[in-house]
């Protein structure tokens, strides 16, 4: 049976926990992950999702105590990653995704876990720290775990962005068999435009 285009819905992650999506588009299914506390509706994300629809089937999804998603009885690195791949079960197979800024390392590790991932954008890498974690140790076990990521990956950072962000962005796709460093010359910070998008587009064709 044929999908519709346009659609909404929940999924449960392997914890029982609701997790709510939404679909647009059509074309080859793309993934957008966004920050720890963006709604799928945030200014950015629909932005995004409204440009990249017009050649994919593109997936938002609200993270776990965002939105219309459930709280779930913790939050943990290994629930993250569940939560996204129980959308890409609702996808239905091979997916590439876009993760931007915390969601970023997010799509990564969903890659290392997943053989449904195609294909990885990650722009501008953040680390999402929890209480008492330090920086320097969360940064190190990241980077190390890139070592298991084994489809191709584009990594990107703004130019109006800070050397410490450029950085960490070149560190990630250098630690990665097949990962490629892109400097966009924009502001990463504003809405999406279309230096994003075509570097996305143009790395998934």
């Amino acid at each position: 049976m044929e999908q519709a285009a346009n659609a909404s819905g929940t999924v449960l992650s392997a914890d029982g926990t609701t997790i709510a999506w939404s679909r647009q588009g059509s074309g080859p299914p793309l993934a957008i992950v966004g920050p720890l506390l963006a709604h799928r509706s945030s200014r950015a994300t629909a932005a995004l999702a409204d440009a990249l629809s017009k050649t994919h089937t593109v997936y938002t999804y609200d993270r776990r105590g965002i939105g219309e998603s459930g709280i779930g009885e913790e939050y943990t690195a290994e629930s993250d990653v569940d939560d996204l791949l129980a959308v890409l079960q609702v996808a239905g197979g091979a997916t590439d995704l876009y993760g931007f800024y915390d969601g970023a390392f997010l799509a990564l590790r969903a890659a290392e876990e997943s053989t449904v991932v195609s294909r990885v954008v990650a722009l501008e890498p953040t680390l999402s720290l929890g209480d008492g974690e330090d920086e320097l140790l969360v940064l190190q076990s990241e980077i190390e775990g890139l070592g298991g990521v084994n489809v191709p990956v584009l990594i990107l950072a703004g130019s109006a962005s800070g050397g410490e962000t450029q950085d960490l962005a070149r560190r990630a796709a250098d630690a990665l068999d097949e990962g490629e460093f892109r400097l966009l010359e924009t502001d990463t910070s504003a809405l999406p435009d279309s230096a994003l998008t075509e570097a996305i587009e143009s790395f998934l064709q």
